[in-house]
């Protein structure tokens, strides 16, 4: 006797399988492309977040860093001059460090950047106009358009960030914050999506001290403590513990818990959906299953004719759901990631072996139903007797 075939129900009952294998497939792309949206704000914010600090440290230089209070009897005055003292003995200091490069109290703009999900911010320094052509070489960034800045309030912007606002050289950058008070004049490229300029007046986001160092030593806290200061991380803006932290805590685990949370939310109402249509369609078949077993078939073999047709359309959702998850990642990074300057990737395949891991967890759901069904088999001459 030959086996039973898990193609004949296929073929006979193609929109019940088309309906399964396109939920199965559907709710596999959407897991997935849901996946890539928001590792697209995990890849991108990682270079500006954790990166970009490599280079540049900045932090709050105030009275209780430098721990100065004015004393009894101190006019204003007087406590203003000491404390600028010190600062500036401080920076003295760490220019002296071999691993610093530069030191200087400046003003700061944040360049914002803007994912599908989710904006970063991070701290542009404001110097005046000699002092750029050292910046950029210390951040390995160099002119690609425009020119360098010469006079007030003049910005250059990193490609990306430039890509990514839409901006174009002549137009107002962070207009919305400043209005008409920074133009952009030379777009630069680096591995840092660095931003600098000139100030304008007292336009700005705040005053930082700005530490050029190398990786090993970008530690805001261990540089500032090492000379005898008390750095909060209320006063931490960016260095790489900070950096890293923040991604970690902000971007990372945020990104991750609403990943699982909607993969459990869909897999929920997958497994649920594709458990009432199985019962559905088992019950339906159970003159037909009673039919193999009057014509010498065991219930052992009737259960591997079920499981081969369930593998059969599980794997064909798998397939098609892979297919269409790719091509949905595929339309994210042309339509949405390269136009907007972001990180993204289309081949994920830790993620599609978890979704695989699911399947296989809700075909072991429905082992339940398939054996009860299996155990209620009848002969034909059994029912009849009913």
């Amino acid at each position: 006797m030959s086996k039973l075939s898990a193609w004949n129900y296929i073929r006979n009952s193609k929109k019940t399988v088309g309906v399964l294998v396109a939920a199965l497939a559907l709710s596999l792309m959407a897991m997935y492309v849901v996946y890539v949206l928001l590792d697209i704000t995990s890849a991108s914010f990682k270079r500006p977040m954790t990166e970009l600090p490599e280079r540049i440290v900045m932090g709050e230089l105030d009275s209780n860093v430098l721990q100065m209070e004015q004393r009894e009897g101190e006019s204003s005055e007087a406590y203003s001059e000491r404390y600028e003292a010190r600062r500036e003995e401080l920076i003295e200091a760490l220019k002296q460090k071999e691993y610093v490069r530069d030191a200087f109290h400046t003003q700061i703009i944040n360049a914002p950047y803007f994912a599908i999900f989710g904006q970063c911010y991070w701290g542009s320094p404001l110097v005046e106009p000699e002092k750029i052509p050292e910046l950029l070489e210390h951040m390995d960034a160099r002119l690609i358009e425009g020119r360098l800045p010469s006079g007030s309030g003049e910005i250059l912007v990193d490609s990306i960030v430039m890509k990514n606002q839409k901006l174009h050289i002549g137009d107002w950058f962070c207009r919305k914050a400043f209005g008409e008070t920074f133009r952009v004049v030379g777009v630069i490229e680096s591995d840092y999506m660095f931003c600098c300029g000139t100030p304008q007046g007292y336009s700005n986001n705040g005053w930082r001290l700005v530490i050029l160092t190398d990786k090993e030593h970008a530690d805001y806290k261990a540089l500032l403590e090492a000379e005898g200061c008390k750095v909060a991380e209320e006063n931490l803006d960016a260095d790489v513990p900070y950096g890293k932290k923040v991604y970690k805590e902000e971007t990372v685990d945020v990104i991750h818990s609403v990943v699982s949370v909607v993969s459990l939310v869909v897999s929920i109402f997958l497994a649920i959906s594709v458990l009432v249509a199985y019962v559905s369609f088992l019950r339906n078949r159970m003159n037909e299953y009673a039919l193999y077993t009057s014509i010498g078939f065991s219930r052992a073999e009737v259960y591997g004719m079920i499981m081969r047709e369930m593998g059969i359309i599980f794997g064909g959702g798998a397939l098609l759901g892979a297919g269409l998850s790719l091509l949905g990642a595929l339309l994210i990074n042309k339509l949405l990631a390269v136009p907007m300057g972001l990180i993204s990737r289309i081949w994920y395949p830790g993620e599609l072996m978890k979704y695989l891991i699911i399947y296989l967890m809700i075909m072991g759901v429905l082992q339940l139903p398939v054996l009860l069904s299996v155990n209620k088999i009848k002969t034909i001459d059994a029912i009849e007797e009913l």
